[in-house]
């Protein structure tokens, strides 16, 4: 499957992530937290059917204590992932 081998090429855990202007712009609107999105962007699950080629991948992930879920669109670059945009979900 094409979303392994983009996930296999680079490293999420260590590798560096930019942030679009978009997502900036966005930010006090949607309540934000950046650092939630970076772990989003490390840890979170891989929501299949919200992925395109070659490089889209769509990640999501639930913070228990606040009981909120954050999405975030993401693209794989060769050196960096590039957040597009994200947003909060509350709840599960």
């Amino acid at each position: 499957m094409w979303i392994q081998d983009v996930l296999v090429k680079l490293d999420r855990k260590k590798a560096e992530i930019t942030f679009n202007q978009h997502l900036f712009d966005r930010q006090e609107y949607r309540n934000l937290d950046l650092d939630k999105i970076e772990e989003t962007v490390r840890t979170g699950k891989v929501l299949g059917q919200k992925c395109a080629m070659p490089n889209k991948i769509c990640l999501q992930r639930y913070f228990g204590k606040e009981n909120v879920t954050y999405t975030a669109i993401v693209r794989f670059h060769q050196e960096f992932i590039e957040v597009k945009t994200a947003w909060p979900k509350k709840g599960r």
